[in-house]
């Protein structure tokens, strides 16, 4: 079987960073190698620009383009060296999450532009799967004990981006959408099905 490269999306709080644990653990049971990795913070870079981005104010545009530096040093020194090796990548966000952020909640430019800036940012290297956790912002936020900036942001935004993210999909055709209502052990029986394992 060749390596997948899987990314999980959502809304602050949704469980993707759960599903990635779950769904990596599962890979490792049925003696499948993969690396867990998220955007931003994958690179010893990212992990300086996710710093940023989280915890400084700054101007949206200065953001978005943070966003997409992260996604071409991310793409280059750990997503396509894994994938060569043979390895499957499970990450923790994707190109998706700028389309939903920067396009939906900041309404930057329309997500049509904010995607071709994605792809660019990535060489057109995109995931073969990407599994959208949905949740109501509400019960989402409410998950998250300490908030960062992106957090932060009133329930009105986290709103856009969920029906951001609904919307980016449909840009997408290997996006599948996930209840985040569900269990954990739920959406990973679920993922598993969706990657016919």
């Amino acid at each position: 079987m060749r390596p997948l490269y899987i990314a999980i999306e959502g809304i602050e709080g949704c469980g993707k960073s759960t599903l990635c644990k779950l769904l990596f653990e599962s890979l490792k049971a049925k003696g499948i190698k993969a690396i867990l990795t998220r955007e931003p913070g994958g690179t010893e870079l990212g992990k300086s620009i996710r710093e940023l981005v989280l915890s400084q104010n700054m101007h949206p545009l200065t953001e978005l383009f943070l966003y997409l530096a992260d996604r071409a040093e991310h793409i280059e020194k750990v997503v396509r060296p894994a994938l060569e090796k043979g390895l499957w990548v499970i990450s923790d966000r994707c190109l998706l999450s700028t389309v939903a952020y920067q396009g939906y909640g900041r309404g930057l430019l329309t997500p049509e532009e904010i995607l071709n800036l994605c792809l660019v940012s990535c060489s057109k290297l995109l995931p073969q799967v990407i599994l959208i956790i949905d949740t109501p912002a509400e019960v989402s936020l409410a998950r998250l004990n300490k908030k960062d900036r992106i957090e932060s942001e009133p329930l009105e935004f986290h709103e856009r981006v969920r029906k951001g993210y609904l919307g980016a999909g449909k840009l997408l055709r290997n996006c599948h959408v996930l209840d985040g209502n569900k269990a954990p052990e739920e959406l990973l029986k679920e993922t598993l099905r969706i990657l016919g394992l």
